[in-house]
């Protein structure tokens, strides 16, 4: 199937591009109701198992494999890290710049609100939820990693399986793949920050080059030894740049407007997430934001739900939803109230100009520029664009490997290795072929398979909830 995509690309570059966008406008337009009303029941779902009496079954019976930090910090790293490099001071500036809709708050609160929306419970109740199945199956029910295992059970379906898990194994290799593309750009960004000179589209082979050698170097050391170990660096590394961040800004406003977000978007959840009443905002803004966040999102669940369900083994559903659905979310909140407040304040005094922060590539490096140390705080920045960058392809290729070795939770490393270079080779040939427009073509692939895998997401839900109605 990636050979036809890139035949595709190759011989029918501009037809493959329009159709591709003009499936996804499509299918976010009939569908992204569907998708409003699906976050929302992930997250009270979620909300509601962690306080019912199954909050206490445990996910196996040995102890968690890992503490309380390290799990955490690969949590992080996995489902967003790279993103909240990218849109930490981009997203709360555009909606202080272009607010969505009326409101009657402060425009720093509506801003954030919005973000803490977008980047808040729903997207970790997608990844949670997808955590919980497979690790109840894995861990309880003795099957294996694989999403027909959770579906079907010990029913003989080889067809239904091999699609089941083909869906699976598509929406994670075209994840990390726009992941891997979208984090080289910003690398390029850097490099050009810290030499003042332009450079071609296709050099960003480079650093794709780079980040895939180590990451297949990490996945193939395994979770404990290369993984984990990368994940509690790029958490040490983002703490220090948020801390000189609040610091050297301003630090009382960050925690005012942390607080004041967190409440309205509290108290706005419920109409933002089904998009009724004085919440209510435009299509076109659903489609360019909302929607297309809520389908990313679901297209990521597998291969971070896979790898969530990896390292949790051993604890309990409640541990597993708070540690998913309320301590990530918090923690991004927080980042994005200090980037943001500052941002915005920039903005605000005129010190910053309107289209300073327009770009996801560049928008913390000129953030930066207006504060002490800027190239020291840049050279962090650059850093840990490359380690979250590392530690989302190698938790891919982990999942993608126990995809690829018959659900098994240890694959063999030669397939990690395989999968290693097959992302490389996969990211390259794209961006070389295509450059940006071939990233959005994969970007749009990959809502068009959020799609039935939302619908696979359905299906394991009640069939979860059937067996653990059942065991009780």
């Amino acid at each position: 199937m990636l050979l036809l995509f890139l035949m595709g690309v190759f011989f029918f570059h501009g037809a493959l591009t329009s159709l591709l966008a003009t499936w996804t406008k499509a299918v976010l337009a009939l569908f992204g109701t569907y998708y409003l009303y699906l976050g929302l029941g992930a997250v009270l779902l979620m909300t509601v198992l962690a306080f019912l009496p199954f909050g206490k079954i445990k996910l196996g019976t040995e102890k968690p494999e890992f503490g309380w930090l390290s799990w955490i910090a690969m949590l992080y790293s996995t489902g967003m890290g790279g993103g909240l490099m990218l849109r930490a001071v981009q997203e709360p500036a555009f909606y202080f710049q272009n607010p969505p809709r009326e409101f009657d708050i402060a425009p720093k609160t509506f801003a954030l609100e919005y973000t803490f929306f977008h980047w808040g419970f729903t997207p970790w109740a997608f990844y949670g939820l997808m955590a919980l199945i497979v690790s109840y199956n894995l861990n309880i029910k003795g099957g294996s990693a694989l999403s027909s295992s959770a579906l079907l059970g010990k029913l003989d379906h080889p067809w239904l399986a091999a699609f089941l898990d083909l869906l699976t194994v598509l929406c994670t290799l075209f994840g990390v793949v726009a992941g891997v593309g979208l984090g080289s750009r910003q690398l390029m960004e850097a490099i050009s920050y810290w030499t003042g000179a332009q450079f071609s589209t296709d050099l960003v082979i480079l650093p794709i080059f780079l980040v895939s050698a180590i990451a297949m170097l990490s996945a193939y050391f395994g979770v404990r030894r290369g993984i984990s170990f990368l994940s509690n660096l790029n958490i040490a590394g983002a703490t220090i740049l948020l801390l000189f961040a609040w610091i050297v800004g301003a630090s009382g406003d960050a925690i005012i407007y942390f607080f004041t977000g967190f409440g309205a978007y509290l108290l706005d959840f419920l109409p933002m997430s089904l998009n009724i009443g004085d919440a209510k905002v435009e299509p076109e803004f659903l489609k360019d934001w909302t929607y297309f966040y809520w389908a990313f999102w679901l297209s990521w669940a597998p291969f971070t739900g896979v790898f969530i369900a990896r390292i949790s083994k051993g604890r309990t559903i409640r541990e597993l939803i708070l540690g998913t659905l309320f301590i990530p979310a918090l923690g991004t909140f927080f980042w994005f109230a200090v980037f943001g407040t500052n941002g915005m304040a920039l903005l605000e005094s005129g010190a910053a100009n309107g289209t300073v922060f327009s770009s996801i590539y560049s928008s913390l490096f000129n953030y930066f520029s207006h504060f002490p140390f800027p190239q020291l705080s840049s050279l962090l920045v650059t850093v840990l664009v490359s380690t979250f960058l590392i530690t989302s392809i190698d938790s891919a290729i982990f999942v993608l490997s126990i995809f690829s070795d018959e659900g098994k939770t240890e694959p063999r490393p030669r397939i990690r290795i395989f999968w290693g270079v097959s992302i490389f080779v996969f990211t390259s040939l794209l961006v070389w072929l295509g450059k940006d427009e071939l990233l959005e073509s994969v970007s749009n692939l990959l809502i068009l398979f959020a799609l039935p895998f939302s619908f696979v997401l359905i299906f394991l839900t009640f069939q979860f909830i059937r067996m653990l109605t059942k065991k009780s």
